[in-house]
């Protein structure tokens, strides 16, 4: 079988450096599963473009890819300062409600009306990703003076955060209900909602999308220290997870993370949540050919830790070398998974399909497989396969275009459209056996386990499994 270059999968930003036909059909072919589209930045016209683009590449190539659509959420940002502010230690600072900016010499404006009823003397503001430091004095009336702790210069629209507040932010902004619209108008795979503190928020969003009469499943990024105070519940309502460790560093300190970041993708693999690992994993390639030491050891060890995927931000989206750091994480996690015994967690369904999954872990363990094959109309037959972490490839038959691409995810899965099958058992199976052989993914005498559900054509259905050897040629 030509052997899967990754179980793991890899998410790539989309920007200005990845925004030609010729770069996207790279990145593909170098092992982009999941193309991310950030909607903090951008116009409607620019992404249309892009997403007509991506479809054209994977169809052009014949290949699965996941869109993902990344909403803003309702992030504290600054004012414009065209020239920038010199923020220097021990300067003094005032922050005020934009509506109340006029220009007031050391003041800054920022986009949230209540900054002056929830700070208080010894609150700490930090500025541009944590990069700047402020240290609340006094409040007066609508004003928070603040001294500078660390330094910088501050530019225009750069994210604030408060860590200790709690603050009356909404799930979803004005902002995001638009790009939602779009989204669904655009047929997106994937709908990421930023700054999830709570179950809620997920309600929220899927709420809204079942009021639009869209399917789309929903991702939740773990930004803020709510959302860890309020793990599990979040886990259990989303349909996959982001590490989203930029603003988690930023909002609970940099020494935090690492261990936040095991526990998890540890609780996503139990659960058979899909996880990504997000944010600086090979930060400097946004400029150099090659990532650091430290950098290819924090992807492998995420990869080894169980997490489904990593993700590219700047590397791709804005960096000199986007197809050389999506070849880079394509390399990383070849070369770590064939030495890799991944933990098997006990099934957390007591059902039928859980059953059969647990004996897929033990078929795999004890035979030499070549494949694993997945008959799925949902997509839900091959994630079950996909959360033992079996050692052979998952090759997931669905005639559902919308499940091939968002199966793009999902660890160890090959998604391969095919239109439904029909007649019994013994048929399907050499369907199967033909198109595997004419892949060249299977050779006569190799054995197989194939999974799905009878009666065929019925979703969530999972009830066999099949051990096949390929037949001679005759």
């Amino acid at each position: 079988m030509k052997p899967l270059l990754h179980c793991t999968k890899i998410v790539a930003t989309i920007g200005p450096a990845s925004d030609s036909p010729d770069i996207m059909r790279k990145m593909l072919l170098a092992g982009m599963n999941v193309a991310r589209l950030n909607f903090s930045h951008g116009k409607y016209e620019e992404h249309a473009e892009r997403i007509k683009r991506l479809r054209d590449a994977a169809e052009e190539l014949n290949l699965p890819l996941m869109l993902l659509q990344d909403l803003q959420g309702p992030k504290i940002r600054v004012g414009d300062l065209p020239e920038g502010m010199m923020l220097n230690e021990g300067d003094s600072l005032t922050l005020v409600p934009i509506a109340d900016y006029t220009g007031q010499p050391n003041t800054v404006g920022i986009d949230y009306p209540y900054v002056a009823e929830e700070a208080e003397p010894g609150t700490r503001v930090l500025l541009d990703d944590g990069l700047l430091e402020l240290r609340v004095e006094k409040v007066d009336g609508n004003a928070v003076q603040c001294k500078v702790v660390e330094g910088g210069l501050l530019k225009s629209r750069k994210g604030v955060n408060f860590p200790t507040l709690n603050l009356r932010l909404p799930s979803m902004t004005d902002k995001d209900k638009r790009d939602l619209d779009f989204g669904i108008e655009q047929g997106v795979d994937l709908i990421s909602l930023s700054f999830v503190r709570k179950p809620e928020d997920i309600q929220a969003l899927k709420a809204l999308l079942k009021e639009k009469g869209a399917s789309i499943p929903v991702l939740a990024k773990l930004e803020k220290p709510q959302a860890i105070a309020n793990l599990e519940a979040i886990v259990d309502e989303c349909d996959a997870i982001m590490v989203a460790r930029g603003d988690l560093g930023v909002e609970m300190s940099p020494e935090k993370v690492p261990l936040i970041q095991k526990r998890i993708i540890r609780l996503c693999n139990q659960k058979g949540i899909p996880v990504i690992t997000a944010t600086q994993m090979l930060d400097s390639m946004i400029h150099n050919p090659r990532p650091t030491r430290a950098e290819a050891s924090d992807v492998a060890n995420a990869i080894i830790d169980g997490t489904d995927a990593v993700m590219l931000s700047g590397e791709s989206a804005i960096g000199d070398y986007p197809v050389e750091s999506v070849k880079m994480l394509a390399r990383i996690a070849t070369e770590v998974e064939s030495s890799i015994q991944f933990i098997n967690h006990p099934p957390n369904r007591v059902n039928d399909a859980a059953a059969i999954s647990e004996a897929l872990h033990a078929i795999d363990e004890t035979i030499n497989l070549q494949c694993i094959v997945a008959f799925t109309e949902t997509g839900y037959t091959a994630q079950l396969a996909s959360e033992e972490r079996p050692k052979a490839p998952i090759v997931a038959y669905t005639p559902n275009p919308k499940i091939y691409h968002r199966l793009s995810l999902n660890w160890g899965v090959r998604p391969v459209l095919m239109p439904g099958f029909t007649g019994n058992i013994i048929d399907v199976v050499n369907q199967i056996e033909a198109d595997l052989i004419r892949r060249n993914y299977v050779v006569p005498g190799d054995k197989i386990l194939i999974m799905g559900g009878i009666p065929f054509g019925i979703a969530g259905n999972t009830n066999f499994l099949k051990i096949h050897t390929i037949a001679a040629k005759s």
